[in-house]
Parts: C-alpha cells; structure tokens; sequence
C-alpha cells in the first residue's frame, strides 16, 4: 500500500513538472519570438503602468476688442481670439464659467496703454503677460492650462 502511495505521488509529480516544463516553453518561444521580431516584450507590459491619453480641449474667445490710446484724440483698436487649453471636461466648464474674469483681466492688461507699445510686443510676449496675470489671480489654481492667441488685428 505504500509503495503504491509512492509511485502515485511521483507519477503526479511528474505530471506536473511536464506541464510546468511545457508552459514555460511556450511562454520562452512567445517572449524570444517578440524579441526577434522587434515588438515589446508582451510580459514587461503586462505589469506596466497604462498611460491614460491626454485629451486636450480649447475653450475660445472670439471677436475680444480691446481699446488702445492712440495718438492725440483718436482710439485704436485690438481684436483678439483667444484659445483657453483644458485637459477635462471640468476645466472646460471652470474656464467657460470664469470667461467674464477672464476678459477683464486681458482688458486691464490693456488698458491705459499706448498704440504703438502694444504694436511693438511680439505675440508670444502678450501671451506670457496674460499668462503671468492670470496666474496672479488665480493664486490657487488656474482653471486651464494654457492660452494661445488665435487672432491678433490691429485697427
């Protein structure tokens, strides 16, 4: 009775060391098989962090026009579309529903100055100014990432 214990228990065994034998050879021919063919190893992303795609979104402000001083007594005129970026649906409500701050703060930057100043910044140093403004009044948190200037007229 014993005996026959033991020779049931090895061929069990033995059993299961040819399954575990034939498993790995199959997962070592997939994994060398990936390798050779240049892929990504299938079992390193296995157990990698899934990125999540950004979604970008861009929340805009057409037709902004901004009173300049020109020289003497005749008014100049800027138009400007702005391009809020967002990253969620929920900064694109915040910034939709900050829209009336937001123009003000773009129209302070503005007001009081000078034609011709503004004639000489180049787009990209408007966009860090209202970036910096921005950024001030919104000690916490902006509620968008970026602004890109869409249009940019003179009158």
């Amino acid at each position: 009775m014993m005996k026959m214990k033991t020779v049931l228990l090895v061929v069990v065994m033995g059993l299961l060391m040819s399954l575990l034998t034939a498993g790995l050879v199959v997962v070592g021919n997939a994994w060398m098989k990936s390798a050779t063919e240049g892929g990504a190893n299938p079992f390193a992303t296995l157990f990698s962090k899934k990125e999540v795609p950004l979604v970008v979104g861009y929340v805009e402000q057409k037709n902004m026009m901004i009173t300049l001083k020109g020289n003497g007594d005749r008014e100049r005129y800027l138009m400007l579309d702005l391009a809020f970026v967002t990253h969620s649906e929920r900064e694109a409500a915040q910034t939709e529903l900050d829209m009336p701050k937001l123009k003000f703060l773009v129209v302070e930057m503005f007001s009081g100055m000078q034609y011709a100043s503004a004639r000489l910044m180049t787009v990209e140093e408007i966009r860090m100014q209202m970036m910096s403004r921005f950024q001030s009044a919104y000690a916490q948190h902006l509620p968008f990432q970026d602004v890109l200037i869409a249009k940019m007229v003179y009158q």
